[in-house]
């Protein structure tokens, strides 16, 4: 079979042969003979746009997206690209593409062409599909021959490669021009607005792609406003005020999420104390990340020093950070034990995570420090560079 149809992709074509080739090996290990990988299109949720992006090449803009991918290296793999019919063929290898139809329907003509009609069937992406698809799947093909399997693809995008830390690292250093900007562009009379605007005007111009999360400005310190810190907008800065920036940008479809706290003129001295306690969180966090550690064991670190500081219970500290902005392993989420997707993590070279400790409190308003780290055998690896202090504005 001819794999690779273009050059000119926006992965390199290596990436993609090993994530083929340990994909592969895990539905071996399963007897999966065929992997349904699905996505929607891009959300704040984890894991809608990205298993068929990291497999395929193709990201889903509008609609939901399917691609078949059967064990057989002998057998083409069929991609259903989503309903919005944008379709570049740079961005994939696979040569067997359809536009959106019914899935079932072109799963079971696909079976039927590969003569692959008893084929055991491993689901990925079974979150994003609606509870009618799911259900439909099942009385189709059967329950015995269906297995939820999206962990296959999850294991896979959760430990990164170097290609992958690197566009991490690059979108962290569009975001540091970013925080720059902003730090040159606030003053008394702007809007939060108008700091978000010229935030993502530079980072565009910069190199960023995207935004996975709205670009985050709360300023002051009235809780009525700053715990509506996502749709924080229409508020003008006054001197003296305390506000907060939390944003990420996009490189080559990988994300970077990052937060500094900002004061209009000089930081009081409550604001130096609070900060110093979140960077001492921070801190204890990243000394207590590395390869072999329990992802709740670095949320337990910087959770201690919150609650000597403040008391409280303390949870979801961090997050992992790759194709979205929010991915495994989650930092600190294991307490929602109804969503496999939160479940403890042991961390392992090269997974990529945000730490992210943040208060609110009356003196301070909304105050947060983010940064990413690469983990590795001994510790991790900084990826944002950006100065760990209360930028004056």
């Amino acid at each position: 079979m001819k794999v690779w149809m273009v050059l000119d992709l926006m992965t390199p074509e290596n990436e993609f042969s090993k994530r083929l080739k340990n994909v592969r090996a895990k539905m071996e290990m399963r007897r999966i003979e065929v992997l349904v990988i699905y996505s929607a299109s891009g959300s704040l949720r984890f894991g809608q746009r990205g298993h068929v992006m990291y497999i395929s090449g193709y990201e889903p803009y509008f609609g939901h997206t399917m691609m078949i991918l059967p064990l057989d290296e002998d057998l083409s793999p069929l991609l259903e690209i989503d309903a919005s019919g944008y379709f570049p063929s740079e961005s994939t290898w696979i040569e067997n593409v359809k536009p959106a139809g019914d899935h079932i329907r072109d799963l079971k003509e696909y079976l039927r062409e590969v003569r692959l009609e008893k084929a055991k069937i491993g689901l990925v992406g079974e979150y994003s599909m609606s509870s009618s698809l799911y259900a439909g799947l099942v009385s189709e093909f059967g329950r015995s021959r269906i297995e939820v399997a999206s962990d296959i693809l999850e294991s896979e995008r959760v430990v990164k490669s170097e290609y992958e830390v690197q566009c991490i690292k690059k979108a962290c250093e569009i975001a540091g021009e970013g925080i720059e900007a902003a730090a040159k562009f606030a003053r008394v009379g702007v809007s939060e607005g108008e700091i978000v605007s010229e935030i993502e005007r530079v980072c565009r111009i910069t190199g960023s792609q995207f935004f996975p999360h709205y670009t985050m400005v709360s300023s002051g310190r009235a809780r009525n406003h700053v715990d509506w810190w996502w749709y924080c907008r229409e508020r003008k800065l006054e001197q003296g005020d305390p506000w907060n920036l939390d944003f990420g940008t996009m490189y080559k479809g990988y994300c970077c999420d990052v937060a500094r706290p900002f004061s209009l003129g000089a930081p009081s001295e409550k604001q130096g104390n609070v900060f110093q306690v979140l960077v001492q969180a921070l801190e204890a966090a990243q000394r207590a990340t590395r390869e072999g550690v329990l992802a709740s064991e670095v949320d337990r670190a910087a959770s201690e020093v919150l609650e000597e500081a403040w008391g409280g219970d303390w949870m979801g500290i961090g997050h992992g950070v790759g194709l979205e902005v929010h991915e495994w392993p989650f930092v600190g989420w294991h307490k929602i034990v109804y969503d496999k997707a939160y479940r403890d993590m042991k961390l392992k070279t090269n997974m990529v995570i945000s730490i992210e400790p943040q208060v609110t409190l009356p003196e301070v308003g909304y105050m947060q420090i983010e940064d990413v780290f690469r983990v590795t055998k001994r510790g991790c690896e900084v990826l944002t560079d950006v100065p760990r202090e209360i930028i004056e504005t």
